[in-house]
């Protein structure tokens, strides 16, 4: 899990705000649109609190208050005093502003990255790119209600297993231009990584070269093919390197 606490804009104890923001995550859980998004603003002018969180559209509704619930507990504690916050966990996604945060794109990401490499690092990112493509188009083209895709494809180098999403109150554009600004940064960031997620409060992906989420669509996407001896080097460095981090 990662977090971004935004130290320049800071409240004091006992006010308005910090009244509000209680009230707003109090009442958070209670704002579920029926597939895992939830959204709340309280309050007025400076005090206005606005708060969003997004479970991941593959997990039960369960283990998505669960997530949420402990998120705000824990995201409270890490930015204790920061008017605005963003947590990234493995089910779900919570953040709290005095800003505007519907229909807003413009946010900083961050990353997680596996640290092991696959071995053709080229050829990985270029198997990889056709899977994101054709699922954030699915995520994209989703209804008001939920944008979230995922699905696997079988590439040179490894077996690829991704998700894409997009909080649903964002248009198809909308969604389309934030996974794809987070894609631009593949190769620079992730660049061969076993696994990776890169996440903004809009739109996430991640992928892993092991099945991770809880369906499938079997994309099942096209690759150039390469010698079968090579093909089976790397595909077993890569099987020894999953179970190594399994463990």
């Amino acid at each position: 899990m990662v977090h971004s606490c935004d130290t320049a804009s800071n409240y004091t104890t006992n006010t308005t705000f910090e009244t509000n923001l209680d009230t707003a995550l109090n009442t958070l859980p209670t704002t579920n649109s029926g597939l895992g998004f939830f959204n709340i603003s309280i309050g007025q002018g400076t005090n206005t609190v606005n708060s969003i969180a997004l479970c991941r559209g593959d997990i039960n509704p369960d283990v998505c208050q669960s997530c949420l619930s402990d998120s705000i507990v824990k995201l409270r504690q890490i930015c204790p005093n920061q008017k605005e916050a963003v947590g990234y966990y493995d089910y779900c996604m919570l953040k709290y502003s005095d800003k505007n945060i519907l229909r807003q794109t413009g946010f900083s990401y961050q990353q997680l990255v596996n640290p092991e490499k696959v071995i053709d690092i080229s050829q990985f990112n270029e198997d990889l790119r056709p899977l994101l493509n054709n699922l954030k188009r699915e995520a994209a083209a989703g209804d008001s209600l939920r944008k979230f895709a995922c699905g696997n494809s079988t590439g040179d180098v490894a077996n690829i297993y991704a998700l894409v999403e997009c909080t649903p109150d964002l248009s198809e554009l909308q969604c389309n231009n934030c996974l794809e600004d987070s894609f631009s940064k593949i190769n620079e960031i992730l660049n061969g990584a076993i696994a990776g997620r890169i996440v903004k409060p809009m739109c996430a992906f991640r992928y892993k070269t092991w099945k991770f989420f809880n369906q499938s669509t079997n994309l099942n996407i096209p690759v150039p093919s390469r010698p079968s001896e090579k093909v089976a080097v790397k595909n077993v460095h890569v099987r020894q390197v999953v179970k190594w981090i399994i463990k």
